[in-house]
């Protein structure tokens, strides 16, 4: 294995635990990859930083918490602003749940904002978690067939 190759498997690892399904999936398939080698990066990349926003943003979460309370005064009960924005996430939360969250987050949105969202708004990281390897999984295989036949049909 060249340093090339190296830097082409970690750079598409960096790309999949950032912004799988519209950068790292892509990159893997139209640098002409086999496809166990494209599932074998993109899901390790995606696994990679799942676990990685996990604990990061739980860590993210509770500093934002710590450092509100300062500024509020520990006797002060901080009151919730309820904006347009926060209703329009309580609705998503409470019409989708996790189960939406980790379907849109390796695909659509990305997978730190995903898991942001989800550990934000759900407790249970080993639930997190799991919800969104399965969805890694499918997305993976399902992005490598649709981008590999688009490749295939322009080129």
């Amino acid at each position: 294995m060249s340093w090339k190759e190296l830097i082409e498997i970690l750079a598409v690892f960096v790309l999949s635990a950032l912004k799988f399904g519209l950068v790292g999936v892509p990159t893997a398939v139209f640098a002409k990859w086999s496809i166990f080698k494209v599932l074998t990066v993109t899901i390790s990349g995606g696994l990679f930083g799942t676990v990685l926003f996990t604990f990061l943003s739980e860590a993210l979460i509770l500093s934002y918490k710590t450092i509100k309370k300062k500024i509020a005064g520990a006797d002060q009960k901080i009151k919730k602003k309820f904006t347009f924005t926060n209703k329009l996430i309580v609705k998503a939360k409470h019409r989708f749940g996790l189960l939406g969250i980790a379907i849109l987050g390796p695909s659509v949105l990305s997978i730190p904002l995903g898991v942001f969202l989800a550990v934000r708004y759900f407790k249970d990281k080993k639930k997190i978690m799991t919800y969104f390897f399965v969805s890694i999984i499918f997305w993976a295989i399902t992005l490598y067939f649709f981008y590999h036949n688009l490749y295939h049909l322009f080129f």
